[in-house]
């Protein structure tokens, strides 16, 4: 017996030894993923009945075995070996054209629900053969049988594929057909049908969910080699959706030259429209994706390589250098002179949009339709389409851009029309829902138990829900029936309809209040509200002006830039100062910020310094995947954007200090000179060596600003005694109520109190490379749509982001002065002070009494 289990196991092991070892995949746990991608054709073939690939002649042409509709042959799932089928040749998939970041990310949810992407080609990319390749995984609860992932270029429907990867990430691709793609602006979209396993009930609809992989999904097309200053677009996003844009440095930078590089990368976040910016100052970007930038004029530039093929340059030019293998495209803004190089820049803001009318829709719709009031929208311009619908949840979504001075508040409110029908059968539960930006806003029961057919069935949305920026409103059916308590998901009644819904549906947007109010975040994140100020200049404040503050502060810009729809004309300085003659974005680490400062927005600097000293003093350590971190099945499953992740953080070698250390040495922040040389050797010199070119950018800076005049502060003094002790008194509670910073946050962005129609911003972290991290999250669209009241804390390792409320908010006036205007923010004031309202509604009260008795005292006759 022991013999025979002596050779049983030998064999076993012989057996074992045959087979190559599994590799640990990327994403972290079982064998790596085999991505096997069928040759030409063979993606379009339609599956057997038995669900393998038919074999193909060699001698066949591709063409005889494509469908109408293709299906997809998938790759063998992740989480065990598989045999790779007759007729799939596995081979190295090439690199695709990523999607870009949007504010509804990359998720699938409910029983219907679709994505759309533009996406910009260049005329060579559109030539030759081209795919669209699909990265996903799925909830385990969708029913494969019953659930289907479908994918349309500019309408076109290129193929489907049955929705099945619950355990592992899959990898599908669609041939395009040829003359799908133009050049310009292409739209990609995604519909998902799904359905439960094993339950009916409507809340088990939000169990269903399709996450889309960005990193590896996207157009399979060849690199722009003909990109020019008018298809900056079509620079390619990184895996996570982000754009890139690396400013090129040759030498160390004054604050003149930072501002112009600002500028321009405002400028190419414009044109390029780019939702989500990543900039970072130094070397040149390797690879595909992403876009060089370089700024100066032809003295400050002329030792970058390449710079030298322009010849001559005697006034504004913008020029693309020539490409090269394994570099993404080099964008070159110059002139002789400074003022020839900002003329640049505004040319270089001057986009020209072309594409496909399906690819310039998704454009307009991508970041919200703007609306300015007096609008009246059918669904169908909003992105909604008429569809019969046969499950127990619909959701129908669209989303609104409100300019940053719209005033929310409850003094007015849109109309929203449907128009629709349901069938006979629903059980008392139906109804419709609206909601606005997650809350609810509407509930109207479907009473009708024979069925209904309505046209107009008018819905108030008040003001008040809605918010600056972008808006998601989501119209939600719910149909329920009593076939949902047998839930037989294979009879036919599972598949009868049982809601239309038609796209002409409309939405009235009447004319709001157009004023900023302050302090209030959801007005810098829907227009930049405070740094547009006509005949104002804001302030961008750099107080240790090292390479990762300077990367977060032109990230921030950037995306500012975009929600503003302008170029802002930042000024750079390090000097801190509580603002009074112009807003100002201060973005530094919390020790090198004024406590003064942090004073002025409401936080407490030793709250500060006690929970972020511990992470204070760390140092990033950039590992094998970058601050990004790598891409795993729990962060898909939790649809965490991947650019929401921070890096790893050690302590700094210092040595050792006597025992008693004079008091100048043990302050919170040191001069650079004095943290080198409390750093060890090896450090000492990387840092020296980081800073020679960077890190202290420019130690002088423009003379200080001039302080109030005597004429101006004598008139401050009579015309705003009121508002000077409202804001001692407030200053006052501020000191006692200070907002606390929670441990987990990472970033803290807050808004002061408006002092002279002056707001200070301020954006600060624990450490530069916290900093720089996590102001890359907050720009990711989805958490940016989220930025709202005074304060807000960011954990830019998940992206949640938690908001604090102002105790007080001022309104700001914004458009030149008009009665239907004044009437409209007057109506907005009194409702967000009712204590203001029910005080004149009173007194009015008072005073139509007592005219009243002194009308009526002398009428009439007395009696004796």
């Amino acid at each position: 017996m022991g013999v025979r289990l002596g050779l049983s196991a030998l064999g076993l092991l012989l057996a074992l030894a045959g087979h190559p070892a599994l590799a640990q995949s990327f994403l972290g746990r079982g064998p790596a993923e085999r991505l096997t991608v069928p040759p030409s054709g063979n993606a379009l073939r339609a599956p057997t009945e038995d669900g393998t690939a038919p074999a193909r002649s060699p001698d066949a042409p591709a063409a005889e075995q494509r469908p109408a509709v293709p299906r997809a042959v998938e790759p063998p799932r992740a989480s065990a070996p598989q045999a790779v089928p007759r007729g799939v040749i596995q081979s190295t998939i090439a690199p695709a054209r990523r999607l870009p970041s949007g504010p509804r990310g990359f998720r699938l949810t409910g029983e219907e629900d679709s994505l759309r992407y533009p996406v910009y080609l260049t005329d060579a990319q559109t030539r030759g053969p081209a795919r669209l390749r699909l990265s996903y995984l799925s909830a385990i609860s969708v029913a494969p049988e019953s659930s289907e992932l479908a994918a349309f270029v500019n309408g076109t429907k290129v193929g489907w594929t049955r929705i099945q990867a619950p355990g592992a990430v899959k990898v599908v691709e669609f041939a395009i057909g040829e003359g799908v793609l133009k050049p310009g602006y292409n739209a990609v979209t995604f519909t998902a049908s799904q359905r439960h396993r094993v339950d009916c009930s409507t809340a088990a609809t939000y169990e269903l969910w399709t996450q889309i992989d960005p990193s590896r999904s996207g157009l399979v097309v060849g690199t722009a080699t003909d990109m020019d200053v008018r298809s900056l677009a079509a620079a390619e996003p990184d895996e996570s959706g982000a754009l890139p844009i690396q400013v090129i440095l040759n030498e160390r930078p004054n604050l003149a030259r930072l501002e112009r590089m600002i500028e321009a990368v405002q400028a190419l976040a414009l044109v390029g429209r780019v939702a989500r910016p990543t900039v970072t100052f130094g070397p040149p970007l390797q690879g595909r994706n992403g876009i060089n930038l370089v700024v100066g004029t032809a003295s400050e530039i002329g030792g970058i390589e390449g710079v030298s093929d322009l010849g001559p340059i005697t006034g504004p030019r913008l020029a693309m250098l020539p490409t090269r293998p394994n570099v993404p495209p080099t964008l070159v803004v110059t002139g002789s002179r400074e003022e020839d190089v900002r003329q640049a820049i505004a040319n270089l803001a001057v986009s020209a949009e072309t594409g496909t009318p399906g690819g310039l829709k998704a454009v307009q719709l991508f970041r919200g339709y703007m609306v300015y009031g007096g609008e009246n929208l059918t669904l169908d311009r909003l992105g909604a389409a008429s569809r019969e619908f046969s499950g127990r949840l619909l959701h129908v979504g669209f989303d609104l851009r409100f300019p940053g001075d719209f005033v929310p508040a409850d003094y007015g409110k849109a109309m929203l029309h449907l128009a629709g029908a349901y069938v006979a059968g629903l059980s008392s539960e139906a109804r419709i829902v609206i909601d606005i930006n997650g809350r609810n806003a509407a509930s109207i029961p479907l009473p009708d138990a024979r069925g209904e057919v309505f046209d107009d069935s008018a819905i108030p949305l008040p003001f008040s829900l809605w918010r600056p920026g972008v808006n998601h409103v989501e119209i939600s059916a719910q149909l329920p029936n009593a076939a949902d308590q047998t839930c037989d998901t294979l009879s036919p009644a599972a598949k009868q309809a049982r809601y239309l819904f038609l796209d002409r549906s409309r939405i009235e947007i009447p004319h709001f209040a157009r004023a900023a109010r302050s302090p209030d975040l959801a007005a810098i994140k829907g227009g930049a509200v405070p740094f547009v100020v006509p005949g104002q200049r804001p302030r961008l404040v750099l107080p240790t002006p090292d390479r990762d503050s300077a990367d977060a502060a032109a990230t921030l810009a950037a995306r500012l830039a975009m929600a503003s729809e302008r170029v802002i004309d930042f000024e750079v300085v390090t000097q801190q100062q509580v603002a009074f003659d112009a807003s100002q974005l201060v973005v530094a680490p919390a020790r090198a910020l004024d406590p003064a400062l942090l004073e002025a927005v409401g936080f407490d600097p030793q709250q500060i310094q006690r929970v972020w000293e511990g992470r204070a003093d760390m140092v990033a350590t950039p590992g094998q995947f970058g601050p990004e971190g790598v891409l795993t099945l729990d962060r898909l499953r939790r649809n965490l954007p991947m650019r929401c992740a921070l890096p790893t953080l050690i302590s700094q070698v210092r040595q050792a200090q006597p025992a008693q250390t004079p008091p100048t040495q043990t302050q919170p922040a040191q001069s650079p000179p004095q943290a080198e040389a409390a750093a060890g050797p090896s450090q000492t010199s990387a840092l020296s060596s980081d800073r020679d070119l960077i890190d202290r950018w420019e130690a002088s800076t423009r003379g200080s600003r001039q302080i109030w005049s005597a004429l101006d502060a004598v008139w401050n003094e009579i015309t705003g005694t009121v508002r000077s002790l409202r804001q001692t008194v407030t200053a006052q509670m501020r000191t006692d109520d200070a907002v606390e910073v929670p441990a987990t946050a990472s970033l803290l962005i807050a808004e002061g109190p408006p002092v002279q129609s002056s707001n200070t911003v301020i954006v600060t972290a624990p450490n530069a490379s916290l900093l720089k991290a996590s102001v890359s999250c907050l720009v990711d669209p989805v958490v940016w749509a989220r930025l709202g009241g005074s304060a807000a804390f960011l954990d830019a390792s998940t992206g949640a982001l938690v908001t604090s409320r102002p105790e007080r908010i001022e309104i700001v006036e914004t458009q030149p002065r008009s009665l239907a205007n004044l009437r409209l923010v007057s109506a907005a004031w009194l409702s967000i002070n009712p204590e203001y309202y029910v005080g004149m509604t009173l007194a009015m009260a008072l005073c139509l009494g007592l005219a009243t008795t002194s009308l009526v005292r002398n009428v009439g006759r007395k009696n004796s």
